[in-house]
């Protein structure tokens, strides 16, 4: 497959999805899915204004209050993909080498392709700590008060959140970013954005790869309605751990060199990877 057909994309009616066979299981499919998003809704609600205060209560300092939040999100958000699959709106496949590598990362930069708006759900459940960087609109959202307490917001200067970022990198934390910028589209991946590279060559730190694969994400993708579904099966998240990119390989090269080749690479693991595991309906 050539890299014009790998950026395809397909409209939220696209023709490529199957007709639904089963109308009852079908709309019961469709329930499960929007009583989930109720239960992450409220569930941040009540850690906004009950967990959160009585952490503040325990912990004063800013870093280590972050620091205690990703920990502890993490381990909700770990509840919530396992409940997604006790209520079979989801499913997921991760080996436990890999989780392993995820549980143990230290100071990297995590980039992955982007099929759907659980992705950073379910990564931030496996790293126990992991900063993402956000959309300035959630700062304005539901989960506001979860993100401007932990997460690091796009809506600054790149230099600034550069530093930012560079700066928990170092202290060892980990970073979440999705390279495309946006939810990619329903076959194939975008043209990668440099940020990520350009961020992991400032902390120099390791990049590491993940590839999302599975089944086809109808209603969770781009443009897509909430309130539809994959018109077959649940979702089926497939999680594969890539080998680690380090940014010090790059370090000789210039300013402008080095993002563009390290972008590159990112982009040739996941797509490899891609082609390997083209997600299926």
């Amino acid at each position: 497959m050539e890299r014009d057909q790998i950026e395809k994309n397909f409209s939220p009616n696209s023709d490529d999805l199957p007709r639904i066979k089963n109308y009852p299981l079908y709309f019961w499919r469709v329930l499960r899915k929007l009583f989930v998003v109720a239960f992450f809704g409220i569930a941040s609600l009540l850690i906004v204004i009950v967990i959160f205060p009585i952490m503040r209560l325990v912990i004063r300092d800013d870093k280590k209050f972050r620091k205690g939040g990703h920990h502890f999100i993490s381990c909700a958000l770990d509840f919530y993909i396992h409940l997604m699959s006790w209520v079979r709106i989801c499913e997921f496949k991760i080996s436990k080498e890999d989780l392993q590598t995820l549980r143990n990362l230290k100071g990297a930069v995590i980039v992955a392709n982007h099929p759907s708006l659980l992705d950073v759900i379910y990564i931030l459940a496996f790293v126990r700590d992991a900063d993402c960087i956000v959309k300035a609109a959630l700062q304005k959202s539901w989960i506001s008060g979860i993100v401007k307490a932990l997460y690091i917001s796009n809506n600054v200067d790149f230099k600034i959140m550069e530093t930012e970022c560079a700066e928990a990198l170092k202290a060892g934390g980990n970073l979440i970013i999705f390279p495309e910028g946006t939810r990619s589209p329903a076959h194939g991946m975008r043209q990668f954005k440099k940020g990520a590279a350009r961020i992991a060559l400032a902390a120099n730190a390791a990049v590491q790869p993940i590839f999302i694969g599975g089944n086809r994400k109808y209603g969770l993708g781009k443009g897509e309605p909430m309130w539809k579904a994959n018109p077959l099966e649940r979702y089926k998240y497939d999680f594969s751990v890539l080998e680690q990119i380090h940014a010090e390989k790059f370090s000789e090269l210039s300013e402008t060199l080095a993002p563009k080749h390290l972008t590159e690479e990112m982009r040739d693991s996941l797509e490899r990877c891609c082609k390997e595991n083209q997600i299926s309906i």
